[in-house]
């Protein structure tokens, strides 16, 4: 509840605009049975046409008074509701952003859609209705008890009694339906796991015809979730008869008294007529309530979820250490004993690892797959921490830097090209926001995308569909690096992304590479052995060891991981 608490606070002057307008509308709402009980006990009963008119028009002043208030209570509760939207989504994506990879994986990318999405429009709309219908209740049922015992305290004592039981019954739904409603949530992200599964792998589903065991998948899931709602919904649909049953009672019983008092000459008739509007007002009210606050146990739920991702302490921060940015020897990276492990890992990934990359070489990673090639690059962009040693950019420990600093010092290719919706004009504007089209096009000529973006009827203006969907493979990879190398920067890191490229392109980029980033450190994430023949540097790493480095020559001869490398894949294309 702490960040509802300080959403309220934030937003207190609307707030309490909001209670105003309901606090009107609550005492309109009152006001009309104690006018009622006036024009029958004091203008029909005794034939005052004058005091039936002037009861009258002040009936009509609190009718208009209150429907206004109504409307601005409404119309303010929705505005609430909507900016607590807004304010969750904002949060909740400011800390996605904040989060290591480690951290988002443990809550993983459904659950993360889920909370971010369906958790706070339940939230949002729940909100709503609970100003508008839980909020004004506890007022009017207290005013409407005190205002039926002014009149009658027997006739108070049976409303009273209405309400204990009308609660006690509420309380024990509320109780049970708070446990399944946990639970629904939980399914409900399981179920958008399945599908965004079965969406994102529909090609290897049907490729293996795997469809019928997807489906048995996704039915289980359903089923799981159904069976919780039914069950929810089965708790819900016994309160409505019971609540109708209390108030039908509670109506007769009253009626009944009010009319044995009546004879009795204890009651005036338009008394027991404004004792009973105040009970069904009383009761109108607590089953409004009772019915929206079968939705506060998912709304509790929902919140929670969401206030757990906020409430996560971040385990990559910013540091403020001394930053001293010096290049030595024209070292634009370096590694110093560095040694990392995952989290519930047994094994260290990286051991040790010392290495410098200068400005105008090129360094290349080479290994076996888990040797460690790919978590070099996310140490480098801090995605992850360290363990031991410590890594230096321009002679800076890169802890020293804020993320954002140390991130727009680094030109970044991953592994997976990913390209967002939009056009690629976009796309590579946010590799540098600034950028001109001379850059655009420089980026795009190095990266050897210029030739088919130049035949698209819209060049850098054409649409890139969700994930690059509308590109090959290849495309993919080109545009990504054109991306990076729109950035100027110190360092530029090329996780194996030549992996989708022929040979001849291949050769292609890196020669243009060698001839356009003279001013640069490059570092080659490979699988490939002809890929980084040409590097000054070659690092070759075996179960993230650093057991060899010089040039493709030296490596041949004295490496024996690296020559076990080149001899499988030169076996390969003999074959």
């Amino acid at each position: 509840m702490k960040y509802l608490k300080l959403f309220l606070k934030e937003k207190k002057g609307k707030v309490l605009m909001t209670l105003i307008m309901l606090l009107g509308q609550s005492i309109g709402t009152l006001l009309i049975p104690f006018l009622i009980a006036g024009i029958v006990d004091n203008g029909i009963l005794k034939g005052d046409i004058n005091e039936i008119t002037r009861i009258g028009i002040q009936m009509l002043l609190v009718l208009l008074v209150t429907t206004v208030a109504a409307v601005l209570g409404s119309y303010f509760s929705a505005d609430i509701a909507a900016a607590l939207g807004f304010y969750m989504r904002d949060k909740i994506f400011r800390k996605s952003q904040e989060l290591s990879i480690h951290e988002f994986d443990n809550i993983g990318v459904s659950s993360m859609i889920t909370r971010t999405t369906s958790d706070i429009s339940n939230m949002q709309q729940t909100f709503g209705l609970a100003l508008q219908l839980i909020v004004p209740a506890p007022l009017v049922i207290g005013s409407s008890i005190i205002m039926t015992a002014y009149t009658n305290e027997t006739l108070a004592l049976i409303l009273i009694a209405s309400i204990i039981i009308f609660i006690i019954f509420a309380w024990i739904i509320l109780k049970k339906s708070t446990i399944i409603s946990k639970r629904v949530q939980s399914k409900l992200d399981h179920i958008n796991q399945v599908i965004r599964e079965a969406i994102t792998g529909i090609r290897v589903i049907r490729a293996f015809g795997n469809e019928k065991y997807e489906e048995g998948r996704a039915r289980s899931a359903f089923e799981g979730y159904a069976t919780d709602m039914v069950k929810l919904n089965k708790l819900f649909a016994v309160l409505n008869p019971i609540v109708w049953l209390i108030m039908g009672l509670s109506m007769a019983i009253i009626v009944w008294l009010g009319g044995v008092l009546s004879m009795n000459a204890s009651m005036e008739i338009g008394e027991i007529t404004a004792v009973t509007e105040y009970s069904i007002i009383t009761l109108s009210y607590l089953i409004l309530a009772t019915t929206t606050s079968v939705t506060l146990p998912k709304m509790k739920s929902c919140l929670d979820r969401i206030e757990e991702v906020l409430e996560i302490n971040p385990e990559i921060k910013d540091l403020k250490l001394e930053k001293k940015e010096v290049q030595a020897n024209n070292t634009v990276v370096e590694f110093d004993n560095v040694s990392f492990i995952y989290h519930g890992a047994e094994e260290e990934v990286i051991k040790d690892l010392s290495f410098s990359c200068k400005i105008g070489e090129t360094t290349a990673i080479i290994g076996s797959t888990g040797s460690g090639k790919s978590t070099i690059a996310n140490l480098i962009l801090r995605l992850h921490d360290i363990n031991r040693g410590e890594i230096r950019i321009n002679g800076a420990d890169i802890r020293s830097f804020s993320q954002k600093e140390l991130r727009n010092k680094v030109g970044y290719v991953p592994q997976k090209a990913l390209l967002f919706s939009g056009t690629i004009e976009d796309n590579l504007r946010m590799g540098y926001e600034d950028a001109t089209n001379e850059e655009m096009k420089k980026a795009l000529t190095i990266a050897q995308a210029e030739a088919f973006v130049d035949k698209l009827p819209k060049g850098i203006k054409s649409e890139v569909s969700q994930g690059g969907s509308n590109f090959s493979g290849g495309q993919k990879q080109r545009l990504s690096i054109a991306r990076a190398l729109v950035r100027k920067v110190p360092v530029y890191i090329f996780d194996d992304s030549f992996s989708a490229l022929d040979v001849k392109t291949d050769s292609a980029l890196r020669k243009s590479l060698k001839e356009n980033m003279k001013d640069t450190a490059n570092i080659i994430i490979a699988q490939r052995v002809s890929t980084i023949m040409d590097a000054d540097q070659i690092l070759v790493l075996d179960e993230g060891k650093l057991v060899g480095v010089g040039k493709h020559e030296e490596l041949m001869k004295n490496c024996s991981v690296y020559q076990a490398i080149a001899k499988s894949q030169m076996n390969i294309k003999e074959a």
